[in-house]
């Protein structure tokens, strides 16, 4: 196995890795999300419920902004095995699967 296949699959299973990851996430973020917070209305408590929706609604926006990062840090090694595979037909001439 050449250096370049080696690195190929390690970039290539990180970036597996990560997009597992990022799909964890989105579905953990979706059991967050919701209009139900828990938190009812009892008197005087409507201030408690207001700061519950904010809170929650900053933490799903936070985890869409690090999904989406590391998506495209997914695509960029992604793109970065691809240019790896490129240069192990070039130097040896013959592609790999």
């Amino acid at each position: 196995m050449s250096d370049v296949e080696i690195y190929y699959h390690a970039l290539t299973s990180a970036a597996d890795a990560i997009q597992m990851r990022v799909s964890d996430a989105i579905m953990d973020n979706a059991d967050i999300q919701g209009d139900d917070t828990g938190v009812e209305n009892p008197a005087h408590r409507v201030a408690l419920r207001l700061e519950m929706n904010r809170r929650l609604s900053g933490l799903h926006r936070a985890v869409l902004d690090r999904t989406t990062a590391a998506s495209e840090v997914a695509a960029s090694l992604s793109a970065i095995a691809t240019r790896y595979s490129d240069l192990d037909v070039e130097l040896t001439g013959t592609e790999q699967p």
